[in-house]
């Protein structure tokens, strides 16, 4: 009788930590620093031994990993069948389409676990330009409302582009001489977003390569 009565008890703490979950953007640990028609910037500080409420996924999102450390998660609902595969784990997407993802996260490790949460909030209706074909941009994933790259600029370069998409470009790296539309860019998670068919000119005066995300929305 012990095991059906676990069971029993088990299945109710879920379904009472489902019923408690905020929405990821409600949540404390989740700060909204940028909202518009197309995207809902989260960033994401976790203090060492620090741990978020319970919180639910439910818009597709782009996750970029800054500061990535040992974390824990306790899920109480996850589908992965909608995530997409990427070559550079630190930048990743992840549909919700089937159900969303219950959880919370710990950190369990010494220094600061610090991740950006994009919330895509376009429908992916759009027709956006032909992937960036430059040496320098690497393509990560196509996702239905989300396209993603990995743009390294070399020491001393500079890359001028337009694209009929808007576009959000997220700094990697710490930096002193690195801008993107004559914001400096000077620690990782430094953004910017920028208009359909707007100029957008990245540029590294420093001595060491510098990595970008960039999000083009369709």
């Amino acid at each position: 009788m012990r095991q059906p009565l676990f069971l029993f008890l088990l299945a109710s703490a879920t379904q009472i930590n489902a019923q408690k979950a905020v929405a990821v953007s409600k949540e404390p640990l989740h700060k909204n620093v940028f909202e518009n028609k197309y995207l809902r910037v989260l960033d994401v500080k976790i203090l060492p031994g620090d741990t978020t409420l319970f919180h639910k996924h439910e818009t597709p999102s782009v996750f970029i990993s800054l500061h990535p450390v040992r974390t824990g998660s306790q899920v109480i609902i996850e589908d992965g069948s909608a995530t997409v595969l990427s070559p550079d784990r630190r930048i990743t997407f992840e549909g919700f389409y089937k159900s969303p993802r219950i959880h919370r996260v710990w950190n369990a490790d010494t220094s600061v676990f610090h991740v950006m949460d994009v919330e895509v909030l376009t429908r992916g209706d759009k027709s956006i330009d032909a992937a960036v074909d430059l040496e320098e941009f690497k393509q990560l994933f196509d996702a239905p409302p989300v396209r993603a790259y990995r743009a390294t600029l070399k020491s001393n370069q500079e890359i001028e582009m337009k694209r009929n998409a808007a576009v959000l470009v997220v700094g990697l790296d710490e930096a002193d001489k690195v801008m993107v539309n004559s914001k400096p860019f000077l620690k990782e998670g430094d953004f910017l977003f920028i208009t359909p068919s707007e100029k957008i000119k990245l540029v590294n005066k420093g001595q060491q390569g510098y990595s970008f995300a960039l999000l083009e929305l369709k």
